[in-house]
Order: C-alpha cells, then sequence, then structure tokens
C-alpha cells in the first residue's frame, strides 16, 4: 500500500474528547465515518470502470451536528435538495440551468461549513486503478480480496480501526459509518460486519454498525460525496501527469486532515505474492493498511 498525505493524526481526535488531564471523565464515544464512492463511466457497456475511490469524513457526533446543520442551511438557501459533486460540476440535475458563476460561489459557501473543526475532522480515501488491479492480481487473489470497491471499502474500514487502536482512543470507543445507498451499498454493509465478526482482525472492536442510507436526509454523506469525487479526480490526474490539488480540497487541508491510499501498479505488485500465499474465503481479505509512519506534509498527494 502507498500512502501519503497532509495528516492530522486520528490520536488528536481522541486527546480532544478525552483529556488525560481528568481520565474520571473519560467516557464511550460512538464516532462517525460517512462514506461514498467515486467512479469513472465505463468506456462501452458490459464494460467496468477504470477506477475506483471510496472516502469520507470521521469526526464526533458533536462535530458532525454544527456541520449538518450549517450545510443544510445553505442547500435551503440555494433552493437545493442535497449537493452533488458531479451533478453541479457538470451541473446537471439540481443544477440544471445554473452559471458557472454561481456554481463556483455555492461551492464555496457550502464548503465554508467544513471549515474551523482543525483536530475534530479527518478525511479517508482509498482508491484503486482496476487494470492494475485485473492484470497483476491473479484471478484466485481477486476472489480473495473482492470487488475493486469493496476491496477500497474494506481498505478504509480497517484504516480506522487500527488507528483507533494505535491513537489514543479509550479501549471503550467505536465508529459507525454511514453509506450512501447505490449499488454498493448491501455488499459494504456485508463486508463490515464480516470484518467485525472476524477474530483474526485484531481492530474489530472498534467497528460499531453500519448502514445505508439517503444523503438527503443524513447530511454528512454530502460532503463525503464531495470528498470521494474530488479524490477521483486528483487519482485520475497524477496518473495523466497532473499533480494541482483542485481549488475546493485545497482550501480544505487546512482545516481537516487526510490518510489517502492507493492501489496502483507498485503497491498491487508488492502485495501480490502474499495475497496468493494467504488462504482465505471467498471477498475476506482485508488489506489492512501499514504502521502509522504517515508523512505529514502539508499537501495530500497520491
Amino acid at each position: 500500500m502507498v500512502c501519503s498525505g497532509q495528516f492530522t493524526p486520528i490520536d488528536e481526535l481522541a486527546g480532544i474528547i478525552h483529556s488525560a488531564s481528568r481520565p474520571s471523565k473519560r467516557y464511550i464515544v460512538i464516532f462517525k465515518f460517512y462514506c461514498d464512492e467515486s467512479h469513472d463511466s465505463p468506456p462501452s457497456k458490459g464494460e467496468e470502470p477504470k477506477s475506483y475511490v471510496v472516502g469520507g469524513l470521521f469526526a464526533d457526533q458533536s462535530t458532525w451536528a454544527k456541520i449538518e446543520t450549517r450545510w443544510k442551511r445553505r442547500n435551503d438557501l440555494e433552493g437545493v435538495p442535497r449537493y452533488h459533486a458531479a451533478h453541479l460540476n457538470a451541473r446537471t440535475w439540481e443544477y440544471d440551468g445554473w452559471k458557472k458563476s454561481r456554481c463556483l460561489t455555492y461551492s464555496k459557501e457550502i464548503l465554508k461549513t467544513l471549515k474551523g473543526h482543525r483536530g475534530k475532522l479527518h478525511g479517508i480515501v482509498c482508491g484503486l486503478f482496476v487494470n492494475s488491479y485485473r492484470s497483476i492480481i491473479s484471478a484466485d487473489g481477486q476472489k480473495k480480496m473482492g470487488h475493486p470497491y469493496l476491496v477500497c471499502f474494506k481498505t478504509v474500514v480497517a484504516a480506522i480501526a487500527k488507528q483507533m487502536d494505535e491513537g489514543g482512543f479509550a479501549p471503550e470507543d467505536r465508529f459507525a459509518v454511514v453509506i450512501d445507498r447505490g449499488d454498493f451499498d448491501i455488499p459494504a454493509v456485508r463486508a463490515f460486519y464480516k470484518i467485525k465478526d472476524d477474530p483474526r482482525f485484531a481492530h474489530r472492536h472498534r467497528l460499531e454498525t453500519c448502514t445505508p442510507e439517503n444523503s438527503e436526509v443524513f447530511i454528512g454523506l454530502q460532503p463525503a460525496d464531495f470528498v470521494a469525487y474530488e479524490a477521483y479526480r486528483l487519482m485520475h490526474g497524477k496518473r495523466g501527469g497532473a499533480s494541482q490539488i483542485r481549488k475546493g480540497m485545497d482550501s480544505m487541508l487546512d482545516s481537516a486532515g487526510f490518510m489517502s491510499y492507493l492501489f496502483g501498479d507498485e503497491s498491487l505488485t508488492h502485495m501480490r505474492q502474499g495475497v496468493e500465499e494467504i488462504a482465505c474465503e471467498p471477498g475476506g481479505l482485508v488489506i489492512v493498511p501499514p504502521d502509522g509512519n504517515i508523512p505529514g506534509s502539508h499537501r495530500a498527494v497520491w
């Protein structure tokens, strides 16, 4: 696995919630990770996307309450039911007929709701290049790892659980995952509970629940959509030789830390032998990200 990025460690969240100076005041905290996915359209019918990204935002429930209230207020002012990154960039569906200037103003205003939460808001994304996965990992290995979306989803879940275990959280603290309804929601829920119930996964006690919900009702899914979409755009830009982070995502880096993981040629080649050798039921292999020496550079770059 390859991981890098501007990184406000998750253990800083633990320090905010659980003050070491008041150990008697500690209490169980259920954090929330709102999660969405993004992928490109298949080039033709019967083919699959070239890449997948799964990503979102992790925070305590108090932080989410503040974000969701302000986010909904902005949507109401604009007269739209929700924020949807792909539709906004294409000016379709909710944004049909909008001028570029209005789209830009709306983006700037709604993303302001994510700022001012430094140390309390954390982004986690994982991407996979499908052609690399199909060509480097054998058919048997792919059966163990699963569909490209699920490879990314399971990695994100494992990353959060591992960081919580190693980052100073109270032993009782857990996180709930909320995913947007779509083609992969049922397989994702099944994968989550398989991980939670597997005694071989050392961090499984951190997992609470996983539920698919509607993004118009569960507002936190809308900023998760933004993160997944921007990570997808960045991933494709890097593959094409571009390295510029789009302004929307760049503006967030001073307010939220990010962990990023990419399954590309190098990481898949590195893990190929281990995948082939391990005994595992179909879809049961979870890639646990490497230990926490993640670079603390100022920009999230794959």
